[in-house]
């Protein structure tokens, strides 16, 4: 019902308490920012659709692509790609097992003393790299000197002297049989 009373009544009344219109305002703001917030998050999303969009235009174009590309490969070029790379396969392995004699010749030469010569040399690949060589040193000392040189060398496993002989003029001939690791005969 209306107010019959035709007394004016105060601004205060008509305008409401301060309380409420500052409520009234702190609402506006809370509603503003969420509507920020809701535009912004639409943006995001927005984005994230049209990025997906192409993306996946773009793996299209590829796999079309790559699929273009395996109908112009020739099957024939494929199976001789394969053919040879088995030969390749094969021929690595095949490098890998192989025995290179010429490493013992040059560990010999690194590792024979002058005073000491060999006049009898053999060698075998079955247990290892056996080696037997018999030789002549100018004395004993000289003989010492290189049975010490080889077992000091990590490659020789095993060596053993024999068939020790007193020469003309002080010499000594002398056998010796020592076994080398068979990295030393691997390629390097």
């Amino acid at each position: 019902m209306s107010d019959p009373s035709l007394i004016a009544k105060s601004r205060m009344e008509y305008a409401g308490s301060p309380r409420m219109q500052k409520t009234g305002k702190g609402l506006d703001i809370l509603v503003l920012i969420a509507f920020l917030f809701f535009f912004v998050v639409a943006l995001v999303y927005g984005g994230i659709v049209f990025y997906k969009g192409s993306l996946e235009e773009s793996l299209d174009g590829l796999t079309h692509e790559l699929a273009q590309q395996e109908e112009d490969l020739d099957p024939k070029i494929i199976g001789e790609i394969a053919r040879v790379d088995r030969g390749l396969a094969t021929a690595r392995s095949l490098l890998a097992q192989h025995v290179y004699t010429s490493h013992l010749f040059d560990f010999l030469e690194d590792n024979t003393l002058e005073d000491v010569y060999y006049t009898n040399f053999s060698y075998g690949f079955t247990n290892g790299g056996a080696v037997t060589v018999s030789g002549k040193a100018s004395g004993f000392s000289a003989l010492h000197q290189q049975l010490e040189q080889l077992r000091a060398q990590p490659t020789v496993s095993s060596i053993t002297l024999t068939n020790v002989q007193i020469a003309d003029a002080g010499a000594v001939n002398f056998g010796m049989d020592f076994v080398l690791n068979e990295n030393l005969f691997r390629y390097r």
